[in-house]
């Protein structure tokens, strides 16, 4: 599930870990994911991970521990790791950064969300920094030093791996398929990107 994440998403990964084993939560929420973007970049967010730990608490209180082992994750947190990788894609990004993940944990909602308002922080507000964060894609072209009119080839079994998953993501509706249409990401879009489809 991580294998797209950049060094500091998953340094994110790892404090939300010692987060929720710290507050004693025997599950790992957007919430906590929410404490571990914090604890890496406080600027992001816009409260320091002592705000937001302290908002946690009043909404939860402080649990008894889980069991020993690596504890799992909510469904509402995998949600929010599965909707980064949406986000990225969103954007033209090939990798996952703090802030595609701190965009996928507020349309997960739910007590994250609760957080952000407990801290007297607008979802709107967060929102805006995130998206500052992560960047638009860069206009593509080809790479500095190539001659004129010099071909740049590209991974064609990349492209074709690239555009089926768009296709498939982009059949149901699910919050994936909206993320990407309301950033206009559908199928015309896949075709002026990588071109109309081979013959199969």
């Amino acid at each position: 599930m991580f294998e797209h994440f950049d060094e500091r998403a998953r340094r994110c990964i790892t404090q939300t870990h010692e987060e929720t084993g710290r507050l004693g939560h025997e599950e790992i929420g957007a919430e906590h994911l929410l404490l571990g973007i914090a604890v890496v970049d406080d600027v992001l967010i816009g409260a320091g991970p002592e705000r937001l730990r302290a908002a946690v608490v009043a909404l939860q209180g402080v649990g008894p521990g889980a069991e020993p082992g690596w504890t799992q994750f909510s469904a509402e947190a995998k949600a929010a790791l599965e909707g980064a990788n949406a986000q990225a894609l969103a954007l033209g990004h090939t990798t996952i950064g703090p802030a595609h993940l701190l965009l996928a944990v507020l349309d997960a909602d739910g007590v994250a969300r609760r957080v952000l308002r407990e801290s007297e922080l607008t979802v709107a507000d967060v929102r805006e920094r995130a998206i500052a964060a992560a960047g638009r894609p860069a206009p593509e072209g080809p790479p500095s030093g190539s001659a004129p009119g010099q071909e740049v080839g590209r991974d064609d079994a990349r492209d074709l791996r690239d555009r089926e998953t768009l296709e498939l993501m982009l059949v149901a509706d699910t919050p994936a398929a909206r993320l990407l249409r309301a950033h206009g990401v559908d199928e015309a879009a896949i075709r002026e990107a990588l071109g109309p489809r081979g013959p199969s």
